[in-house]
């Protein structure tokens, strides 16, 4: 196994409403990516992928939210090797490591992009930051470069283009150009096929999965779609409500789900084998976040079409069945 570049370490996190109430949205969050390997964090709409990919970047304004536990970051390029990305008091130091040791695709390429410059500047404005002697010729050969990299057509058209000239394909393989334009030592992926159709998800996905492998980087992949991971990732985090509810390598998981909430997210994934069949619903709501008596029990209780008795009186622990770990009473030895 290559070494750690990523962990995070019983990380909480919960957004300020009132002086009375919090809304927890992540909770004891414990995950690692080594160098070189590719990893899934998957769950539903609003279970708090997307705030764990920001607080990797530290692009949550601290006077919104309390946090607890780390996230540290282990680099051979950086003097110091390891970073506590949570306590950077210093901006500068921080922005050097945004975008150039690691680097995010935002999950929407319309809301990423400044729609008042055109897209070849904006290209070229994330090499410069990271390469201030870099000379202008080289500058703008690095960009057209870069944009035939990520497989745009008219490259010289498209570089003077502003994003609402663009359609979302290209507009993502933009965001995909400039996240990997200083060849990051982690790229996080947000969702980076939401606005796209089927073919172009493929492609999409292709081309973020050839440079990682070409470039030896660690991916973040965070999405809803189980369907993707025996073909992209190695390795797979279940995130439902802030929790953490199993994990394990991505071809176990995908053909061996062991939780009943992984169970009925495969089950509810529609394929050619589930043609003219009705696709089961996962009964209930996500529990109210912002009400600690749910953190009593398991979080999946309420929608558990398992669940024993002491499922409403205990929170779980993660038990190892085969090479999985499962947050789950129903494998407790």
């Amino acid at each position: 196994m290559d070494k750690k570049i990523l962990e995070s370490k019983n990380y909480s996190l919960s957004y300020k409403i009132d002086n009375k109430k919090k809304y927890y949205i992540l909770r004891n969050i414990n995950i690692e990516i080594f160098k070189k390997q590719k990893v899934a964090l998957i769950g539903e709409s609003g279970s708090g992928k997307s705030t764990f990919a920001y607080s990797l970047l530290n692009l949550i304004p601290r006077d919104e939210i309390d946090f607890c536990g780390e996230i540290n970051f282990y680099s051979d390029k950086i003097c110091c090797k390891k970073k506590f990305l949570l306590n950077f008091s210093d901006e500068d130091e921080l922005n050097h490591i945004r975008g150039n040791h690691i680097s995010i695709i935002f999950q929407d390429p319309f809301s990423a992009l400044n729609p008042v410059f055109i897209v070849g500047k904006q290209v070229e404005e994330m090499i410069l930051n990271h390469n201030k002697k870099i000379s202008n010729d080289e500058l703008h050969l690095k960009t057209k470069s870069l944009l035939k990299s990520v497989k745009l057509q008219d490259i010289d058209i498209v570089y003077k283009k502003f994003p609402h000239q663009l359609s979302g394909g290209q507009l993502q393989r933009i965001c995909i150009a400039t996240s990997i334009a200083n060849i990051p030592e982690l790229l996080i992926a947000d969702e980076p096929t939401t606005s796209l159709d089927a073919q172009l998800r493929v492609e999409v996905l292709d081309l973020i999965n050839s440079f990682v492998k070409k470039n030896y980087m660690s991916l973040l992949l965070i999405t809803h779609d189980l369907n993707i991971v025996k073909d992209y990732v190695d390795y797979v985090y279940i995130l439902y409500a802030g929790e953490i509810l199993e994990h394990g390598h991505g071809n176990v998981l995908s053909k061996n789900p062991l939780h009943p909430y992984t169970q009925l997210l495969i089950s509810a994934y529609p394929d050619k084998t589930k043609k003219g069949k009705l696709l089961p619903v996962i009964e209930g709501q996500m529990p109210n976040l912002t009400e600690k008596k749910f953190f009593t029990r398991c979080i999946f209780f309420n929608r558990c079409p398992k669940k024993i008795e002491k499922c409403n009186s205990l929170v779980p622990d993660f038990y190892k069945a085969g090479d999985s770990f499962v947050k789950c009473f129903l494998y407790e030895k």
